[in-house]
């Protein structure tokens, strides 16, 4: 990092790889009750549509970008240098507020997965979402290499009885997984609202990976492979489970969130329904720890370049983090945990489409400065590649927009409108730090 520290502890392959595939997928854990909207056949075909949509361009222009400049605060300093100080305030300004609305959700989650072994107030349960949010801000305070071993700890965690649920499956297989095809009350416009909330809700965690780069090594080529990897099995662990799932019930109209622990009772017993509980909860840990660490070095970059306050840009001398960023970070999500916000996240796929867009616009740029040429990951297809690349999430995003309720376009207006205003503001009071 700049600003005259010096980042002391690095992660390897294997752990960046956990906080990957953490931040991309998590596991499959609080989706089932897609498939009782949509329909088993026609919900399994999104799985493996949606990704060309969202996920797979996201992922060629973080991985192109990651090879050409890895550097700190990652997309946010793309987007600046390709773009322009203002476009760049803006892709940095939206996901924070982004990192707000949605990462603030899983303690809260955590926190209610709890109170199903016991009755808790809503006041214990905020001290619990308090408890999960200190415990895992602490393992980022330590560094990004034990915040990345702790990830691959929680993945195999999580994935493990999910690889036993599928093997059950296959000996009390019982039908078609994909019989029927949808489900008889689906409208085309839902279908529409539905493929594209999934697109941009499972398939998404690519970008923010760069904002670490420096604390990675040989980050032009982890980057991209680690990408390249977790990619198909984001697909897969999505998919596979799912499908074992079906193949063995024929009650999929009824299917809710929290569907994999019914499974697990009814297809290995209360060890492997427990565990899968405990899987669940296991995402909601490994989904925020690693989105703590992406948006924190996100903040830190602010806080470098002047648009966050200049006490954020301190590391810690021994462990070479952004600690007083973390320690904000927990305080904003310990006073969020309080409050019902669920509504609010309508808000973060518009900010999430925004500044996806910029990151977009920044690749086709940079082609243009920087040329096809250099080691690394380079966009296939050639320019009408490119084009494609930008052309396929926009339309998606765009759509979206078209089918957000009426009684919520204000919201995500709001917080795109915040964006401008409070770059003029923060220019008004605060002159920031050279471009690098």
């Amino acid at each position: 990092m700049s600003g005259g520290e010096e980042v002391r502890k690095r992660a390897g392959l294997l752990a960046f790889v956990g906080l990957v595939y953490a931040s991309a997928c998590g596991g499959p854990y609080g989706m089932e009750n897609y498939v009782a909207e949509i329909g088993p056949g026609l919900f399994i075909l999104m799985l493996f549509v949606t990704p060309w949509l969202w996920g797979v361009p996201m992922a060629f222009a973080s991985a192109e970008l990651s090879s050409r400049r890895p550097v700190a605060g990652g997309y946010y300093r793309w987007v600046q240098v390709y773009l322009g100080e203002f476009p760049g305030y803006l892709a940095g300004i939206w996901s924070l507020f982004s990192s707000f609305l949605d990462n603030a959700l899983y303690p809260v989650l955590f926190a209610r997965a709890i109170a199903h072994f016991t009755p808790l107030t809503r006041f214990e349960q905020w001290l619990i979402a308090v408890v999960f949010i200190a415990a895992l801000t602490f393992l980022n305070y330590r560094g990004i290499a034990i915040a990345g071993r702790a990830a691959v700890a929680l993945n195999v965690f999580l994935l493990a009885p999910l690889a036993w649920l599928m093997g059950a499956a296959l000996v009390h297989w019982r039908g078609n997984p994909i019989v029927p095809f949808a489900a008889p009350e689906t409208t085309p416009g839902e279908l529409i609202g539905t493929a594209l909330a999934l697109s941009m809700w499972l398939y998404s965690g690519y970008y923010e990976v760069s904002t670490a780069a420096e604390e990675i090594e040989d980050p032009k080529r982890a980057i991209p492979f680690a990408i390249a990897l977790v990619t198909p099995l984001v697909v897969l662990s999505y998919a596979l489970p799912i499908v074992a799932l079906l193949a063995t019930s024929t009650d999929w109209a009824s299917w809710t969130s929290g569907q994999f622990v019914t499974g697990g009772y009814t297809l290995g017993g209360p060890f492997l329904g427990r565990w899968l509980f405990l899987g669940s909860v296991a995402s909601y840990s490994v989904i925020f720890l690693a989105y703590v660490v992406w948006w924190s070095r996100l903040a830190w970059a602010l806080a470098d370049d002047g648009y966050l306050p200049g006490s954020l840009r301190k590391l810690h001398p021994r462990f070479g983090t952004p600690h007083r960023v973390l320690l904000a970070y927990g305080v904003i999500y310990a006073i969020m945990a309080a409050f019902p916000f669920e509504d609010l996240l309508v808000a973060d796929s518009w900010l999430a489409g925004a500044y996806t867009m910029l990151i977009h616009f920044a690749v086709v740029r940079a082609r243009r400065v920087d040329g096809v040429a250099g080691e690394g990951f380079r966009i296939p297809g050639g320019r009408a590649g490119l084009i494609a690349n930008a052309a396929i999430p926009g339309m998606t995003w765009l759509a979206m927009l078209f089918f957000t309720r009426a009684d919520q376009v204000w919201l995500g207006l709001t917080f795109l409108a915040a964006g401008p205003i409070l770059y003029f503001v923060t220019r008004a009071l605060r002159a920031p730090a050279p471009l690098r």
